[in-house]
């Protein structure tokens, strides 16, 4: 079976794929404060359908090559801040981040502050630098303070000490150093990570939760980071945390949990072996504050893209059901319901009696209906990419539940109506139907699709165009009444000659023997499909003994 990795695993990818992303700040009260940047992305699926994508000259395809890297090095340092938070104080300035500049006089203002010996100077050191920390996140002046051994040894010492309130000061410091986008601090940050996991045992509740904060923000820069967290014994304390009966802190705890969920070679079984399951669990089972179920769902995320063995004991544990149970209730809460529905489509990418679990659930099908529509972009987008193995399902009379379920009329709108990217995650859904034979083929709206796919064959992506011919030789090759005849009439000979073209062997191999079965100068009129290895034989059985239909099925990656 053919598998479908998602693109991206991070907190903010669906976001990231709408040309946008979102970072999840927290106030000092504890409470979300989400902080939108516009991206570059709106134009990143536009590029892909301009004409002439051939470089003229050498010099035109190095600097192209420059560019990508340039591009996929940003894309990688975005995506990982994405998955931190900064602090930032209830009297911080409202300042934009990246509006002026900070000076090196005021960051020695604040190192001065810090050696003045007066509580209540260091205590207002600590705020400022926090908060600058937020706003001047890339000020080579603060990095280099704040990295110091000079600066490490002080905040070493109020973390040793007995003071609070300058020890909550000191973790907000250490969080937003580990929040922004540089791995040195984050480094410098990992140093506090003892003490950090010490008070996460406090009686102080601010304190335990700023910790356990900072820790989240250490684990996300990658797996050193993570590790190192894990030798020092952070897991049992954090998998504690679950217990409390403060919610903010269980958002908190799970934040953390994730981050040291995520990721290659994360060891999500020693989460496990840590004791895990049942206190996640416990809160899908019986909290109902939304924000509380969606960081659950986080940790169940990255738990679900490890080994097979930690999906299997979460489902021996009633997984699916305490997924689908809340989503009826996060239908108008658009990207907070995306870790269920992640989670869900990391469940459907595997065996197929999870598959089949799934469609028999009560309420999956009707919420998805819903979920498939939502007006909020990466909603839609999770959904029909959750949708599309769920179609891959081999038992094709679990199938017919979907079919009754309405789907198809919705799905064939998506992928003609939509944007490429959202209109290609319907297809798979439609094609992977098909497949399950020529009755299933048969029902889909022919007329309305193939315009459809046609502008796929048009395009110059590679995924697209194999959908365009994946969805065309089903049309031909099923038993479809005048399938060859709608497509000579919407120009699709025109479109398999552009294919053929192509300097893929694979691609231009199909299109020349679609083109020389049915529309070739030896073709003698009949409507008789010639089998083709992978479609479903019109008359029923499958055109060759050793090649089932290559349904295409979709697997979610941990985040890199």
């Amino acid at each position: 079976m053919e598998k479908r990795t998602l693109r991206s695993s991070t907190r903010a990818a669906a976001a990231a794929a709408a040309g946008t992303g979102v970072q999840d700040d927290k106030n000092s009260d504890g409470k979300s404060a989400p902080t939108t940047t516009t991206g570059a992305g709106a134009g990143k699926f536009k590029d892909l359908y301009k004409p002439n994508p051939i470089v003229k000259t050498a010099k035109e395809g190095i600097n192209k090559r420059v560019s990508d890297d340039v591009k996929l090095r940003k894309q990688r340092r975005d995506e990982l801040v994405s998955t931190k938070r900064f602090k930032r104080s209830d009297d911080a300035k409202e300042a934009t981040d990246g509006e002026g500049e900070l000076t090196k006089e005021q960051v020695d203002t604040v190192d001065e502050q810090l050696k003045s010996g007066s509580s209540d100077q260091i205590a207002l050191a600590l705020k400022t630098l926090s908060d600058y920390l937020t706003q001047f996140p890339e000020s080579d002046d603060l990095q280099t303070f704040v990295s110091s051994a000079g600066f490490l040894a002080t905040v070493e010492g109020i973390l040793t000490g007995t003071d609070a309130e300058k020890q909550l000061l000191a973790a907000s410091v250490v969080t937003n150093m580990a929040a922004g986008g540089s791995t040195e601090l984050c480094e410098a940050a990992l140093n506090t990570a003892p003490h950090l996991i010490s008070f996460l045992e406090s009686q102080n509740v601010a304190l335990v939760d700023q910790s356990a904060w900072a820790l989240g923000n250490i684990a996300a820069e990658g797996p050193k980071f993570r590790d190192r967290l894990k030798d020092n014994g952070a897991l049992p304390p954090l998998i504690k945390l679950l217990q409390s009966k403060d919610l903010n802190l269980v958002q908190t705890s799970c934040f953390a949990l994730s981050n040291m969920a995520r990721g290659e070679g994360a060891n999500q079984e020693a989460l496990v072996k840590a004791g895990l399951i049942k206190p996640l669990l416990h809160h899908l089972r019986v909290d109902t504050e939304p924000a509380v179920i969606a960081e659950a769902a986080w940790v169940v995320v990255y738990l679900t893209s490890g080994p097979d063995n930690v999906s299997t004991q979460l489902l021996e544990h009633q997984l699916i059901p305490l997924l689908v149970a809340p989503l009826k209730d996060f239908l108008d809460k658009k990207a907070l319901a995306i870790p269920l529905i992640r989670a869900l489509g990391n469940i459907a990418s595997g065996p197929d009696g999870n598959t089949a679990s799934l469609i028999h659930e009560p309420g999956f099908l009707p919420s998805m209906l819903q979920f498939i529509q939502s007006d909020c972009r990466p909603v839609k987008k999770e959904s029909l990419w959750l949708m599309s193995n769920i179609t891959a399902e081999h038992q094709s009379t679990d199938l017919i539940k979907v079919i009754e379920a309405g789907f198809i009329p919705v799905l064939s709108k998506i992928a003609t109506h939509e944007n490429f990217d959202i209109r290609k995650e319907a297809a798979y859904s439609l094609i992977n139907l098909a497949l399950h034979g020529p009755d299933y083929a048969k029902i889909l709206p022919h007329r309305e699709l193939l315009p459809g796919f046609l502008d796929f064959l048009r395009t110059k992506d590679q995924e697209l165009i194999q959908l365009g011919l994946r969805y065309v030789q089903l049309l031909l090759n099923s038993g479809i009444p005048d399938g060859p005849a709608l497509l000579s009439e919407l120009n699709g000979v025109d479109a398999l000659e552009e294919v053929i073209l192509s300097d893929d062997r694979d691609q231009h191999r199909l299109a020349s023997l679609l083109m020389d079965t049915y529309f070739g100068e030896n073709n003698n009129g009949s409507r008789v499909p010639t089998p083709i290895p992978g479609t479903p034989d019109p008359h029923g059985g499958n055109p060759s003994s050793d090649a089932p239909p290559q349904y295409l099925k979709r697997a979610s990656l941990s985040a890199v």
